[in-house]
């Protein structure tokens, strides 16, 4: 692997780090080309999970952006009444 790190290192080759560990290390499954060693892929538990907190979080923002542009609209009220 010094070999191998040396020659990236010194741009002798266009190898990237995860071509290198693909070479020395082998690859496993379950792991998704292009996106590195550590991720795994989403089980669909998991992005069901994440599917119902991103929802959630969206359903409770449009709620305080309406409450935020109701209070802003009673406050222009009150000004142009005086």
């Amino acid at each position: 692997m010094i070999d191998l790190k040396d020659i990236y290192t010194s741009r002798e080759s266009s190898m990237t780090i995860d071509e290198i560990v693909d070479t020395v290390l082998g690859t496993k499954l379950g792991y998704i080309k292009g996106l590195g060693y550590d991720r795994k892929p989403n089980t669909p538990r998991a992005t069901q999970r994440r599917t119902t907190e991103l929802e959630d979080s969206l359903r409770k923002a449009k709620q305080e952006a309406a409450s935020a542009q109701h209070d802003l609209q009673k406050r222009l009220n009150a000004v142009v009444l005086r």
